[in-house]
């Protein structure tokens, strides 16, 4: 179980480096064979737009890992203990809120692409989209997770405070 949730939480770094290279790759042989062939390929421009949109959504899910995105940090920075941590509960809910919204919406928009076929390389642009139902639906169960680690954390204040006042 334990290797199941380390993989899981390096999916989203594995994909997007992995589709960081590709898209890398196909942008070099573009520039290779338009300076030195003097030819355009079709494809490349394709694969690096389709591997950058990946990267888009998929990162998403990686700010939500490490609680960047949607996130006022000034007023975090006046509130300390229990109240700091419900404002990350309430932001994180929010944020989960939205992604669910955004992941029903893109499941819409992923079954409307089914019939559209890329123009270079007629792929389905369903697979493009799938990228939007992957990053909303990772960026929710992260925010989910985000809100469990929240509330474990007023609940180890508040005992460390009731624990302080007993010895005092």
């Amino acid at each position: 179980m334990k290797r199941f949730l380390k993989i899981f939480d390096s999916l989203e770094e594995i994909l997007a480096a992995s589709l960081f290279g590709v898209m890398c790759l196909s942008v070099l042989s573009q520039m290779f064979s338009r300076i030195f062939l003097n030819k355009a390929l079709l494809y490349s421009e394709e694969i690096s737009r389709f591997c950058y949109i990946w990267i888009v959504f998929l990162c998403i899910s990686l700010g939500e890992k490490t609680f960047d995105h949607f996130n006022v940090t000034v007023f975090l920075k006046f509130v300390k203990g229990v109240p700091n941590q419900l404002l990350c509960v309430l932001t994180s809910l929010i944020c989960c809120m939205i992604h669910i919204y955004l992941c029903y919406w893109s499941v819409q928009f992923f079954v409307f692409e089914k019939v559209v076929k890329s123009a270079a390389m007629e792929i389905p642009m369903s697979v493009v989209a799938a990228g939007m139902v992957l990053g909303f639906f990772l960026g929710s169960i992260r925010c989910i997770i985000n809100v469990a680690g929240h509330i474990r954390t007023i609940g180890s204040m508040e005992s460390g405070e009731k624990t302080e006042g007993k010895e005092a």
